[in-house]
């Protein structure tokens, strides 16, 4: 027998096994129990669509006051930060020189009155031509004319608010000369206040005028807030030719002073309700490359869904085809799965 042969019988044998040696096991396959997931059952609900805008407080009026004739002013009446009524006196400008000349022009009044009467007796007796008298008429006339004119002047040395509200700040001190048409004074209605909103083209369709409407001061790092109410009173026809929104005006109660110009406030309404909508947690939504999908549990199948989504509304998302009520859908380990992988629903 050739040598290469017995050695070969040699390596066979070596190869068989012996007593005491032992045999390697062969993989046993493990049960795929599925992948864990959590679940939500689909209900449909009525939601509320808000609809909410930035925006900040404004004075209903903001009045700066002129001073209407020349002169240093004499008297200052409110302090800055009271509050006043329409027709309160506020500054008196040299009123003291308008009354003298008042004096004055009412003297010369009466005189030519009593002068143009005696020479209209003379004129009916014939003792003075026709033209001295109309040369009395026109100076009884003048003075009159006058004595207006000083009425007037006497009147404009005082300066009344023309509305109520809060005297906001002095423009001039006591003393200090003014011309007329200089602004001495602000003076802000508070009692209502407006917010004027920049309303884009895409929700100015779900506003109205006569709406009612919810306010929020913003506050810094706090949650909540007081509410208070508002109505809408005007919206533009026409849109910015710069930021193509429609500006909104709305109308909001201070009797109480709780609200000041100025402030920053959140202007929420209602942008629709969508009676027996499917929201779902914004969440379980799945992009695979531009598709929006969910995954549902069925007979312990992970099964992919094709939905179409609206807009999303304090964190869910309405689905607006897609899904079914009564389905199972996958808010946790939806990213682990695809369509058919086999899942075990460890929360409900």
């Amino acid at each position: 027998m050739p040598l290469f042969l017995l050695m070969l019988l040699f390596l066979v044998g070596c190869t068989q096994n012996g007593p005491g040696e032992s045999v390697p096991e062969a993989p046993v396959a493990v049960e795929d129990k599925g992948i864990p997931v959590a679940v939500e059952a689909v209900t449909p609900f009525d939601l509320r669509e808000p609809l909410t805008l930035p925006g900040s407080l404004e004075a209903w009026e903001d009045l700066l006051l002129a001073a209407e004739i020349d002169g240093p002013v004499r008297w200052r009446g409110p302090e800055e930060g009271e509050r006043v009524r329409a027709g309160e006196p506020l500054l008196r400008i040299d009123s003291d020189s308008h009354q003298a000349a008042l004096d004055r022009a009412r003297s010369e009044a009466e005189l030519r009155t009593v002068s143009r009467d005696r020479l209209r007796r003379l004129l009916d007796e014939k003792l003075i031509s026709p033209q001295e008298y109309d040369n009395a008429v026109a100076a009884q006339d003048a003075a009159a004319a006058e004595l207006r004119q000083a009425q007037v002047a006497l009147e404009k040395s005082t300066l009344y608010a023309p509305i109520s509200g809060v005297l906001d700040r002095w423009l001039v001190d006591r003393g200090e000369y003014v011309s007329a048409g200089m602004a001495v004074a602000e003076l802000v209605q508070v009692d209502r206040l407006k917010v004027l909103l920049e309303v884009p083209e895409k929700d100015i369709r779900f506003l109205a005028l006569g709406e009612k409407v919810h306010l929020t001061p913003a506050q810094v790092n706090q949650t909540g807030g007081e509410e208070f109410s508002g109505e809408i009173i005007h919206l533009a026809y026409k849109a910015d030719p710069v930021t193509r929104t429609y500006m909104a005006k709305v109308e909001v109660a201070n009797n109480t002073g709780r609200l000041r110009p100025g402030m920053i406030v959140r202007v929420s309404a209602l942008r629709r309700e969508l009676p027996g909508a499917i929201a779902i947690p914004l969440h379980a939504v799945v992009d695979q490359e531009g598709r929006k999908l969910v995954y549902v549990a069925e007979d312990g199948a992970a099964r992919q869904r094709d939905v179409r989504l609206g807009p999303v509304i304090d964190g869910r998302v309405v689905v607006e085809a897609g899904l079914n009520p009564g389905e199972a859908l996958l808010v946790k380990g939806q990213h682990l799965v695809n369509d058919g992988s086999p899942v075990v629903i460890t929360e409900p």
